[in-house]
């Protein structure tokens, strides 16, 4: 008689069919799917500009323009399609970011890599203090946490940006992430 096995949508260990949780990472199997159309939640809710803030959207145009990736529109953003090594492809959306602290209007990139897991946390938030283009976090996409990649830049500095650089280098981080995460699956 052939053994059934169920395989996590967060940490894809392989589990006995009988099981009721991962036995890695606890998560009720069957119950949360990897979700690769998570992305269409990536640029959340974000608080509406001043009136007399620059046009954001036309900035946040004209830098997704200039990137020069495959782009399609994403809900309040754009959704650039990054071609990767080994035929591997990373979606990174570009959208309005609310305001920082002074008050100044964000562009946001994002960039999922997968469900999030406690097994990853500490090792991600070492590596948060050395990154240069943006940082690992978490978000929740359709009631399920997700580490991304994220980046906030100043709208009055997206001009000056180098905009085909930072999102290859958003999308790299991102990818390399995923491809861990995965085990070589290519989801997002």
């Amino acid at each position: 008689m052939a053994t059934v096995m169920v395989v996590c949508a967060r940490c894809t260990l392989a589990n006995l069919g009988s099981q009721r949780f991962c036995s890695a990472c606890g998560l009720p199997l069957g119950a949360a799917l990897a979700d690769s159309g998570a992305g269409s939640e990536a640029l959340e809710p974000y608080e509406v500009p001043e009136p007399a803030d620059p046009d954001i959207q036309r900035v946040i145009h004209e830098f997704v323009t200039r990137a020069g990736f495959e782009r399609t529109p994403s809900r309040v953003g754009w959704r650039l399609t990054v071609p990767m090594d080994l035929d591997r492809r990373q979606a990174v959306y570009v959208g309005p970011g609310g305001t920082d602290a002074e008050r100044r209007p964000l562009m946001v990139l994002v960039s999922i890599c997968g469900p999030a897991n406690d097994r990853d946390l500490r090792s991600l938030l070492k590596l948060n203090a050395r990154m240069t283009d943006g940082h690992f976090a978490i978000r929740v996409l359709r009631g399920e946490e997700y580490f991304v990649v994220i980046e906030n830049i100043p709208v009055n500095v997206v001009p000056q940006c180098d905009a085909p650089n930072v999102v290859r280098r958003i999308a790299q981080t991102a990818d390399g992430l995923e491809d861990r995460l995965s085990r070589g699956r290519d989801l997002y």
